[in-house]
Protein backbone atom coordinates (compact mmCIF):
# COMPACT_ATOMS: atom_id res chain seq x y z
CA UNK A 1 0.00 0.00 0.00
CA UNK A 2 2.28 2.70 -1.28
CA UNK A 3 2.01 6.17 0.75
CA UNK A 4 -0.78 4.26 2.94
CA UNK A 5 0.37 4.10 6.42
CA UNK A 6 1.12 0.68 8.06
CA UNK A 7 -1.36 1.82 11.34
CA UNK A 8 -3.94 4.22 12.28
CA UNK A 9 -6.24 5.52 14.78
CA UNK A 10 -9.04 3.92 15.57
CA UNK A 11 -12.56 4.30 18.47
CA UNK A 12 -13.30 0.62 19.73
CA UNK A 13 -16.27 -0.72 21.31
CA UNK A 14 -14.34 -2.58 23.97
CA UNK A 15 -17.07 -3.59 26.17
CA UNK A 16 -20.48 -1.99 27.85
CA UNK A 17 -19.66 1.51 28.18
CA UNK A 18 -15.96 1.01 26.71
CA UNK A 19 -15.49 3.24 23.83
CA UNK A 20 -11.48 3.51 23.95
CA UNK A 21 -8.85 5.22 20.74
CA UNK A 22 -6.38 2.58 19.47
CA UNK A 23 -3.50 2.35 17.44
CA UNK A 24 -4.54 -0.51 14.48
CA UNK A 25 -3.19 -1.74 11.14
CA UNK A 26 -4.31 -0.70 8.81
CA UNK A 27 -7.17 -2.83 6.28
CA UNK A 28 -6.33 -4.58 3.77
CA UNK A 29 -9.22 -4.36 0.98
CA UNK A 30 -10.38 -7.72 0.06
CA UNK A 31 -10.79 -8.15 -3.70
CA UNK A 32 -14.07 -6.39 -3.70
CA UNK A 33 -13.59 -3.92 -1.64
CA UNK A 34 -12.21 -0.41 -1.47
CA UNK A 35 -10.12 1.47 1.50
CA UNK A 36 -11.42 5.03 1.90
CA UNK A 37 -9.46 7.43 3.78
CA UNK A 38 -12.42 9.06 6.05
CA UNK A 39 -13.12 12.39 5.50
CA UNK A 40 -15.97 12.79 8.28
CA UNK A 41 -18.40 10.37 10.32
CA UNK A 42 -21.48 11.50 12.58
CA UNK A 43 -22.45 9.92 15.41
CA UNK A 44 -25.79 8.10 15.62
CA UNK A 45 -28.49 7.42 18.21
CA UNK A 46 -27.96 3.58 17.43
CA UNK A 47 -23.66 4.29 17.74
CA UNK A 48 -24.81 5.37 21.50
CA UNK A 49 -26.69 2.62 22.21
CA UNK A 50 -24.21 0.11 20.99
CA UNK A 51 -21.88 1.55 23.61
CA UNK A 52 -24.60 1.75 26.38
CA UNK A 53 -26.52 -1.98 25.78
CA UNK A 54 -24.82 -3.92 22.91
CA UNK A 55 -28.47 -4.52 21.23
CA UNK A 56 -27.07 -5.94 18.45
CA UNK A 57 -24.44 -8.26 19.87
CA UNK A 58 -21.37 -6.78 18.74
CA UNK A 59 -18.43 -8.90 19.71
CA UNK A 60 -15.57 -6.74 21.26
CA UNK A 61 -13.40 -5.25 19.80
CA UNK A 62 -15.23 -3.41 17.05
CA UNK A 63 -14.18 -0.10 15.34
CA UNK A 64 -17.66 1.53 15.98
CA UNK A 65 -19.47 4.15 13.48
CA UNK A 66 -21.66 3.77 10.66
CA UNK A 67 -22.38 7.08 9.10
CA UNK A 68 -18.70 8.25 6.92
CA UNK A 69 -17.48 9.62 3.63
CA UNK A 70 -14.05 9.77 2.52
CA UNK A 71 -11.90 9.37 -0.35
CA UNK A 72 -10.94 6.24 -1.94
CA UNK A 73 -7.08 5.55 -1.36
CA UNK A 74 -7.03 1.86 -2.73
CA UNK A 75 -9.61 -0.29 -4.60
CA UNK A 76 -9.52 -3.88 -4.62
CA UNK A 77 -8.56 -6.45 -8.25
CA UNK A 78 -12.12 -6.44 -9.06
CA UNK A 79 -12.99 -2.94 -8.45
CA UNK A 80 -13.96 -0.29 -10.67
CA UNK A 81 -15.05 2.85 -11.02
CA UNK A 82 -13.51 4.34 -8.15
CA UNK A 83 -9.88 5.25 -8.93
CA UNK A 84 -7.33 6.36 -5.91
CA UNK A 85 -8.82 10.13 -4.94
CA UNK A 86 -12.33 9.53 -5.61
CA UNK A 87 -14.89 11.12 -2.82
CA UNK A 88 -17.49 8.17 -1.59
CA UNK A 89 -19.60 8.37 0.77
CA UNK A 90 -20.76 4.82 2.76
CA UNK A 91 -23.65 2.94 2.99
CA UNK A 92 -22.94 0.49 5.78
CA UNK A 93 -25.40 -1.98 5.30
CA UNK A 94 -23.78 -5.10 3.44
CA UNK A 95 -26.46 -7.78 1.61
CA UNK A 96 -25.17 -11.16 1.36
CA UNK A 97 -27.24 -11.11 -2.27
CA UNK A 98 -28.02 -15.16 -1.76
CA UNK A 99 -30.17 -15.45 1.13
CA UNK A 100 -34.15 -15.45 0.51
CA UNK A 101 -34.54 -12.19 1.26
CA UNK A 102 -32.09 -10.74 -1.24
CA UNK A 103 -33.24 -13.33 -4.34
CA UNK A 104 -36.70 -12.06 -3.64
CA UNK A 105 -35.37 -8.42 -4.01
CA UNK A 106 -35.32 -7.29 -0.32
CA UNK A 107 -32.04 -7.05 -0.37
CA UNK A 108 -32.02 -4.19 2.57
CA UNK A 109 -33.94 -7.07 5.22
CA UNK A 110 -31.23 -9.65 4.12
CA UNK A 111 -31.18 -12.77 6.93
CA UNK A 112 -26.98 -12.69 6.41
CA UNK A 113 -26.71 -8.95 6.44
CA UNK A 114 -23.48 -7.35 7.22
CA UNK A 115 -23.09 -4.01 9.00
CA UNK A 116 -20.20 -1.39 9.62
CA UNK A 117 -19.40 -0.94 13.33
CA UNK A 118 -21.31 -4.04 14.06
CA UNK A 119 -20.04 -7.56 12.48
CA UNK A 120 -16.88 -5.48 10.67
CA UNK A 121 -14.76 -2.48 11.50
CA UNK A 122 -16.63 0.96 10.95
CA UNK A 123 -15.39 4.39 10.13
CA UNK A 124 -14.69 5.86 13.56
CA UNK A 125 -11.16 5.04 12.43
CA UNK A 126 -8.77 7.07 9.71
CA UNK A 127 -9.32 4.60 7.51
CA UNK A 128 -12.04 2.10 6.74
CA UNK A 129 -13.10 -0.76 3.65
CA UNK A 130 -16.47 -1.11 2.53
CA UNK A 131 -17.86 -3.26 -0.46
CA UNK A 132 -17.29 -0.90 -3.40
CA UNK A 133 -20.63 -1.80 -4.34
CA UNK A 134 -22.25 0.15 -0.95
CA UNK A 135 -20.36 3.31 -1.76
CA UNK A 136 -21.78 6.37 -3.72
CA UNK A 137 -19.29 9.18 -5.49
CA UNK A 138 -19.59 12.37 -3.65
CA UNK A 139 -19.80 15.34 -5.58
CA UNK A 140 -16.83 17.83 -4.98
CA UNK A 141 -19.32 20.48 -3.59
CA UNK A 142 -20.72 18.32 -1.31
CA UNK A 143 -18.69 18.47 2.06
CA UNK A 144 -18.01 15.15 3.68
CA UNK A 145 -20.23 15.64 7.05
CA UNK A 146 -22.95 15.99 4.49
CA UNK A 147 -22.14 13.21 2.87
CA UNK A 148 -21.80 11.05 6.05
CA UNK A 149 -25.19 11.77 5.99
CA UNK A 150 -26.22 9.93 3.01
CA UNK A 151 -27.33 6.66 4.90
CA UNK A 152 -29.58 8.28 7.14
CA UNK A 153 -31.57 10.45 4.43
CA UNK A 154 -31.53 6.68 2.53
CA UNK A 155 -33.46 5.15 5.05
CA UNK A 156 -36.10 8.30 6.03
CA UNK A 157 -36.48 7.88 2.38
CA UNK A 158 -37.57 4.54 2.79
CA UNK A 159 -39.95 6.00 5.95
CA UNK A 160 -41.46 8.07 3.11
CA UNK A 161 -42.03 5.43 0.70
CA UNK A 162 -43.43 2.91 3.46
CA UNK A 163 -46.02 5.67 4.23
CA UNK A 164 -47.48 5.36 0.76
CA UNK A 165 -49.05 8.40 -1.75
CA UNK A 166 -48.67 11.43 0.74
CA UNK A 167 -49.27 13.51 -1.80
CA UNK A 168 -51.79 16.61 0.11
CA UNK A 169 -52.18 14.72 3.20
CA UNK A 170 -51.66 15.29 6.83
CA UNK A 171 -48.53 13.36 8.31
CA UNK A 172 -47.48 13.30 11.79
CA UNK A 173 -44.13 12.84 12.63
CA UNK A 174 -43.36 11.97 16.14
CA UNK A 175 -39.97 12.74 17.06
CA UNK A 176 -37.75 15.63 17.48
CA UNK A 177 -34.32 13.94 16.89
CA UNK A 178 -32.59 13.85 13.60
CA UNK A 179 -34.55 10.72 11.84
CA UNK A 180 -37.52 12.75 12.75
CA UNK A 181 -35.87 16.27 11.57
CA UNK A 182 -35.33 14.55 8.06
CA UNK A 183 -38.36 12.38 7.70
CA UNK A 184 -40.62 15.28 8.21
CA UNK A 185 -38.28 17.70 5.80
CA UNK A 186 -38.55 14.71 3.12
CA UNK A 187 -42.55 14.51 3.72
CA UNK A 188 -42.75 18.09 2.65
CA UNK A 189 -40.57 17.11 -0.55
CA UNK A 190 -43.14 14.35 -1.08
CA UNK A 191 -45.97 16.61 -1.27
CA UNK A 192 -47.38 16.12 1.99
CA UNK A 193 -50.87 18.84 2.44
CA UNK A 194 -49.66 19.15 6.55
CA UNK A 195 -46.94 18.07 8.83
CA UNK A 196 -47.30 17.76 11.87
CA UNK A 197 -44.11 17.12 14.17
CA UNK A 198 -44.17 16.17 17.86
CA UNK A 199 -41.02 15.78 20.41
CA UNK A 200 -40.47 17.86 24.04
CA UNK A 201 -37.00 19.52 23.28
CA UNK A 202 -37.69 23.42 21.40
CA UNK A 203 -34.00 23.63 20.33
CA UNK A 204 -34.97 20.35 18.30
CA UNK A 205 -38.60 21.42 17.36
CA UNK A 206 -37.62 24.31 16.13
CA UNK A 207 -34.93 23.37 13.84
CA UNK A 208 -37.72 22.23 11.53
CA UNK A 209 -39.01 24.37 8.52
CA UNK A 210 -42.61 24.38 7.55
CA UNK A 211 -44.10 22.50 9.65
CA UNK A 212 -46.41 22.82 12.95
CA UNK A 213 -45.09 21.73 16.37
CA UNK A 214 -46.65 19.96 18.45
CA UNK A 215 -46.24 19.61 22.02
CA UNK A 216 -49.38 19.18 23.81
CA UNK A 217 -52.72 16.52 22.88
CA UNK A 218 -52.40 15.30 19.32
CA UNK A 219 -55.42 16.10 16.54
CA UNK A 220 -57.05 12.89 15.47
CA UNK A 221 -56.43 14.33 11.85
CA UNK A 222 -53.23 12.63 10.68
CA UNK A 223 -53.46 10.05 7.78
CA UNK A 224 -49.79 8.55 8.43
CA UNK A 225 -48.06 8.76 11.28
CA UNK A 226 -44.48 7.68 11.12
CA UNK A 227 -43.11 6.63 14.74
CA UNK A 228 -38.72 8.34 14.85
CA UNK A 229 -39.14 7.71 18.80
CA UNK A 230 -38.64 4.64 21.07
CA UNK A 231 -41.20 5.29 23.25
CA UNK A 232 -44.48 3.47 23.79
CA UNK A 233 -46.46 6.25 24.87
CA UNK A 234 -45.66 7.90 21.25
CA UNK A 235 -46.55 4.82 19.74
CA UNK A 236 -50.27 4.62 21.43
CA UNK A 237 -50.54 8.52 20.67
CA UNK A 238 -49.67 8.19 17.06
CA UNK A 239 -52.62 5.14 16.80
CA UNK A 240 -54.67 7.61 18.79
CA UNK A 241 -54.14 10.38 16.02
CA UNK A 242 -54.82 8.44 13.04
CA UNK A 243 -57.97 9.04 11.46
CA UNK A 244 -59.90 5.55 10.01
CA UNK A 245 -57.62 3.41 7.04
CA UNK A 246 -54.48 5.58 8.44
CA UNK A 247 -51.65 3.94 8.32
CA UNK A 248 -48.61 3.71 11.14
CA UNK A 249 -44.73 3.19 9.64
CA UNK A 250 -42.52 2.12 12.54
CA UNK A 251 -39.20 3.48 11.54
CA UNK A 252 -37.87 3.81 15.15
CA UNK A 253 -36.62 0.28 16.41
CA UNK A 254 -37.06 -1.23 20.21
CA UNK A 255 -35.77 -4.74 21.36
CA UNK A 256 -38.69 -4.50 24.13
CA UNK A 257 -42.32 -5.11 23.14
CA UNK A 258 -44.68 -2.59 22.75
CA UNK A 259 -48.87 -2.63 24.21
CA UNK A 260 -51.24 -2.46 21.04
CA UNK A 261 -54.51 -1.07 20.98
CA UNK A 262 -55.77 -3.57 19.40
CA UNK A 263 -59.57 -2.37 19.30
CA UNK A 264 -58.55 0.82 17.73
CA UNK A 265 -56.61 -1.12 15.21
CA UNK A 266 -59.58 -2.79 14.44
CA UNK A 267 -62.33 -0.29 14.38
CA UNK A 268 -60.57 2.14 12.45
CA UNK A 269 -58.71 -0.02 10.15
CA UNK A 270 -55.59 1.01 10.63
CA UNK A 271 -52.10 -0.38 8.73
CA UNK A 272 -48.63 -0.79 10.40
CA UNK A 273 -45.81 -0.90 8.22
CA UNK A 274 -42.06 -1.28 9.46
CA UNK A 275 -39.71 0.35 8.17
CA UNK A 276 -36.21 -0.87 8.25
CA UNK A 277 -32.42 -0.17 6.26
CA UNK A 278 -33.51 1.33 2.87
CA UNK A 279 -34.01 -0.19 -0.77
CA UNK A 280 -30.94 0.88 -2.53
CA UNK A 281 -31.79 4.91 -2.21
CA UNK A 282 -27.97 5.69 -2.49
CA UNK A 283 -28.72 7.89 -5.24
CA UNK A 284 -32.24 9.67 -3.83
CA UNK A 285 -30.47 10.69 -0.83
CA UNK A 286 -27.33 12.31 -2.61
CA UNK A 287 -29.87 13.84 -4.78
CA UNK A 288 -31.46 15.47 -1.28
CA UNK A 289 -28.31 16.29 0.02
CA UNK A 290 -27.97 18.31 -3.17
CA UNK A 291 -30.98 20.06 -2.81
CA UNK A 292 -30.64 23.89 -0.94
CA UNK A 293 -34.56 23.78 -0.44
CA UNK A 294 -34.01 20.85 2.46
CA UNK A 295 -31.08 22.83 3.69
CA UNK A 296 -29.80 19.44 5.19
CA UNK A 297 -26.76 20.34 6.29
CA UNK A 298 -28.53 22.23 8.89
CA UNK A 299 -28.44 18.93 10.57
CA UNK A 300 -24.69 19.10 11.19
CA UNK A 301 -24.51 21.30 14.12
CA UNK A 302 -20.99 20.51 15.47
CA UNK A 303 -17.85 19.73 14.16
CA UNK A 304 -15.43 18.25 16.34
CA UNK A 305 -12.17 16.86 15.21
CA UNK A 306 -11.29 13.12 15.99
CA UNK A 307 -8.91 13.82 18.59
CA UNK A 308 -12.22 15.16 20.46
CA UNK A 309 -14.55 12.22 20.48
CA UNK A 310 -15.11 12.01 24.06
CA UNK A 311 -16.51 15.40 23.77
CA UNK A 312 -18.30 14.55 20.65
CA UNK A 313 -19.95 11.76 22.16
CA UNK A 314 -21.43 13.28 25.37
CA UNK A 315 -22.15 16.05 23.29
CA UNK A 316 -24.39 13.79 20.88
CA UNK A 317 -26.47 11.98 23.91
CA UNK A 318 -26.39 14.53 26.38
CA UNK A 319 -26.64 18.13 24.38
CA UNK A 320 -30.08 17.80 23.20
CA UNK A 321 -30.91 21.02 23.71
CA UNK A 322 -28.02 22.51 21.60
CA UNK A 323 -27.41 19.65 19.22
CA UNK A 324 -28.49 17.61 16.68
CA UNK A 325 -25.81 15.61 14.29
CA UNK A 326 -22.75 15.81 15.82
CA UNK A 327 -19.72 15.12 13.25
CA UNK A 328 -16.43 13.79 13.48
CA UNK A 329 -13.68 15.45 10.90
CA UNK A 330 -10.41 13.46 10.09
CA UNK A 331 -9.64 16.41 7.20
CA UNK A 332 -9.43 19.74 9.91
Amino acid sequence: MTGIPSHMQGLQLQGLNKPGLAELPVPVPGPDEVLIRTGAATICTSDLHDIQYNPFGIRYPKIMGHEGAGTVVQAGANVTGFPAGTRVAAHPVVPCGKCGECLRGFAHICSAMGHLGIDRDGCFAEYFVQRADRVAVLPDHIPFHLGALMEPVAVCLQAIARAGDIRGRTVLVAGDGPFGNIIARLATRAGAGRVMVTGREPFRLNSIPHVERLHEALPQSADVAILAVNAPAAADACIKALRPRGRLVVFASSTEPYPLDMFTLHIKELEIAGACNDENRMGEALECLDDASLALHELVTHRLPFREWEKAIALARDGHDRALKVALMFDE
